[in-house]
């Protein structure tokens, strides 16, 4: 670590949500609302870190983040629309590193994952998806520190623009599959604008470099507005994890976005099930979820930016066990949210339409962030 900065104050804004988000009645779910919300859903007791502008420490619409830790300490790992990847120690609100990524003419990233390096397995490293660059790129943990960070090239990189396997058109987030000792075995990557699929690639290491190759693709490209032209059918896949059940099997759980559900398949491309469906008119249907993040009591935290909520799911059943937020901009409340996470027992949203993050605790979240995702142990 070079250097900190304290995260700002928040800053609530004036401006109105337009519609972007859909008011979503509480009522007669399983344990809603207990201790982390009230009777409309607005949580509870939040903390908040962070404030819109530019300096270190704020944010302009961020649209990536995980959670890890380092050294023994909770952190978070943010991206947003001005290509800055920032770190935070959760505990003391400061900002520990500050970069920005090589290049962002064409767009800012949307997804990132903090996992083993390609490089080193020994050593934490974050994965970006830049997304409108078209590739991917690897940062060893932990990165710089910079009043006015500028552009920093990445230890690893691969991907370029295209329709062919292992080409790009926009990568939306990154899961990695580990081997026994916890190095990268394969590398999955979502991706949207025309192809929308999951591409795989094995990592490979020879004569002292480290190299990916493209091996298949899970999911086809939607010709249908609901996703019944093909059961693999996929509209924006936003977010992917790697599941590794308690007999030692693995899937890929990913966010359909488009299509409004979140999907399981095997890790050869075969659908095991869909949970929700993009013909749901129920009040309580998934609306544009973003964001996945998968806890180690086989249930998930799904974060719907078309909803403002962040859902808390059963993955065997379906069963929406919770849901937290409603639209706003006061604490507690959320505008266009992306992403979600578990750490030390508190719940961690990236409120991204209000540029900060909102920290509270849940009685009803008892499990910890996925260990396979490649996050925090």
């Amino acid at each position: 670590m070079i250097g900190s900065m304290p995260v700002g104050c928040r800053h609530l804004g004036v401006l109105l949500l337009a519609g972007l988000c859909a008011l979503i009645p509480l009522a007669g779910l399983p344990g809603c609302g207990q201790d982390a919300t009230d009777k409309s859903g607005r949580i509870l007791n939040a903390s908040v870190l962070g404030e819109t502008g530019t300096h270190v420490g704020q944010f302009v619409y961020p649209r990536g983040m995980d959670l890890f830790t380092m050294n023994g300490r909770p952190m978070a790992v943010i991206i947003d629309k001005t290509a800055r990847l920032q770190v935070l120690d959760l505990d003391s609100g400061s900002v520990v590193g500050a970069i920005k990524t090589p290049e962002w003419d064409q767009g800012m990233p949307t997804g990132l994952n903090v996992g083993p390096s390609l490089l080193n397995p020994s050593e934490q490293a974050v994965y970006i998806a830049d997304t409108h660059e078209h590739r991917v790129l690897m940062y060893t943990l932990p990165i710089a520190f910079a009043d006015e960070p500028g552009p920093t090239e990445p230890a690893f990189m691969f991907g370029s623009f295209g329709n062919e396997p292992g080409e790009f058109v926009y990568p939306t987030d990154i899961a990695l599959r580990l081997n026994a000792d916890g190095s990268v075995r394969e590398i999955y990557v979502s991706e949207y604008g025309g192809n929308d699929r999951v591409s795989v690639f094995t990592v490979e290491h020879a004569d002292g470099g480290t190299s990916v190759r493209w091996d298949r693709a899970i999911g086809i490209a939607s010709e249908t507005v609901d996703g019944s032209d093909d059961p693999r059918s996929l509209s924006r896949p936003q977010s992917i994890e790697i599941r590794r059940l308690p007999d030692g099997s693995e899937e890929l759980v990913l966010t359909d976005a488009s299509h409004h559900r979140v999907g399981r398949f095997t890790l050869d491309g075969e659908l095991i099930a869909w949970i929700g469906s993009a013909t749901d008119t129920d009040p309580g249907a998934m609306r544009f979820p973003y964001g996945l993040t998968l806890l180690d009591d086989s249930t998930a935290l799904v974060t719907e930016f078309g909803g403002c909520v962040v859902r808390h799911l059963d993955l065997d059943s379906g069963e929406t066990l919770d849901r937290f937020g409603v639209p706003g901009r006061a604490d507690g409340e959320l505008a266009t949210p992306w992403a979600a996470g578990v750490i030390d027992g508190k719940v961690v949203v990236l409120d991204s339409g209000n540029s900060r993050v909102q920290i509270f605790r849940a009685s009803g979240i008892n499990g910890e962030q996925h260990a396979s995702s490649g996050g925090h142990p």
